[in-house]
């Protein structure tokens, strides 16, 4: 089965987020962060990021521009602003990335997506790639400091924080299948977690 990882860089010291990548065989990073810039952790701009991954030999791959969360383009956006985690899938920017992806673990590349947020359910990496890649039979593993979360288990997660607010299968919702209700769990999480092109706060 096909497999990639995902990683927050938060403010680790450099020195302990390639320990982490090397502890977890990780030979390709893949910037998913919009702007590959941190005032908080500076040692992860993009320059010098590369070039601490390339002295350890590991490979820096900038892909912020078509796996990103920002969006200011309307048609991509809910009424209150927010991204619209349903509608970037569906853009050929977006699956374009995904192809990449794709190619790079064919080809015997051990992938990390890395975003800005320690917490994967925090994040678009979680929401709205994560989501996407395993619907295609890609297996994810979210890396944290201490272990490996499967995608599983965070959906599990997502569906236990949801679960006053998305339909359950009692007497008068008999059929309601788990499908459902991980799509309305990831919609409620999009709308919690997505960037806002109005207000510019948001996920990285």
């Amino acid at each position: 089965m096909k497999e990639l990882y995902t990683v927050g860089h938060s403010i680790y010291e450099i020195e302990d987020f390639i320990k982490l990548l090397q502890n977890n065989n990780i030979n390709t990073i893949v910037d998913v962060r919009s702007t590959p810039y941190s005032k908080f952790a500076p040692q992860y701009n993009k320059e010098l990021l590369k070039q601490y991954l390339k002295q350890n030999a590991i490979c820096y791959i900038f892909m912020g521009d078509t796996l990103g969360a920002r969006y200011e383009d309307k048609g991509l956006l809910f009424d209150n602003g927010k991204v619209n985690f349903k509608k970037v899938q569906e853009t050929k920017n977006f699956q374009d990335g995904i192809v990449r992806l794709e190619r790079g673990i064919e080809k015997g590349y051990n992938i990390s997506l890395m975003c800005s947020e320690k917490e994967a359910f925090d994040c678009h990496r979680f929401g709205l790639i994560s989501e996407f890649l395993s619907k295609i039979s890609i297996n994810v593993n979210h890396i944290y400091p201490d272990k490996i979360v499967q995608h599983k288990e965070l959906e599990e997660k997502l569906l236990k924080k949801y679960e006053k607010k998305i339909p359950a299968v009692d007497l008068f919702n008999p059929d309601i299948r788990i499908e459902e209700q991980l799509n309305l769990a990831y919609e409620l999480r999009n709308i919690d977690i997505a960037y806002n092109a109005i207000t510019k706060e948001g996920d990285e």
